[in-house]
């Protein structure tokens, strides 16, 4: 239930983030933006296990508290500067964008490969990650595409979208086995079994 709840969870996110990348795919400076959200991902927990540990007494902090002081700063501190420079880190959101294409794509192929005999994959579920995976390397390999900011945004949404769209194929197809292999055999109708008539003692 974990694993399911998990992926479901990713799947989520990646859904919403591919949507909200395709519809503001052409707001001027989107990356500026991206880096600014991330380094609030960073900022915000950092701050809230340094807040957790400055009012724990001391008493009752453990080693494990001060130990994860320092990560909780870094974070803080690069966060603080995702917030603050985000031009410094465009580049840098356009190649992990373009890594994480590459990742997702290669994830759901070797992924289907692996089930290609128990799922019965047919060969056009391949075509979405590939695709996925194709755009990815593109946008590592061409600098002039990487340079037109709106375009990469705007494919690296529409990947997102057919990675749950390849994600949900895989999760019909798992169903389908998984509904045929627990399916209860029809038991046979037992048979009628007569009992004999009781001998009776008169002569």
């Amino acid at each position: 239930m974990r694993r399911v709840s998990i992926n479901l969870l990713t799947n989520v996110i990646l859904l919403l983030a591919g949507i909200i990348l395709i519809v503001f795919h052409n707001v001027p400076d989107i990356l500026l933006w991206g880096a600014r959200v991330m380094g609030a991902m960073f900022l915000l927990p950092a701050i809230a296990y340094l807040v957790m540990v400055a009012v724990r007494h001391a008493d009752a902090r453990t080693s494990t508290d001060y130990m994860g002081v320092l990560p909780a700063v870094g974070g803080l501190c690069f966060g603080l500067v995702m917030i603050l420079k985000p031009d410094k880190f465009d580049g840098i959101l356009q190649l992990l964008m373009a890594v994480l294409l590459v990742v997702l794509g290669l994830f759901h192929i070797i992924y289907l490969f692996l089930s290609r005999n128990s799922w019965n994959v047919k060969g056009w579920y391949y075509l979405c990650p590939v695709v996925v995976a194709l755009c990815g390397v593109l946008s590592l390999m061409l600098p002039s595409l990487r340079a037109n900011v709106s375009t990469v945004v705007l494919i690296t949404g529409i990947c997102l979208l057919l990675f749950n769209f390849t994600s949900l194929q895989e999760y019909l197809a798992e169903r389908r086995v998984r509904n045929a292999v627990t399916q209860p055999a029809v038991e046979p109708a037992p048979e009628s079994v007569t009992t004999p008539a009781p001998i009776s003692d008169d002569v």
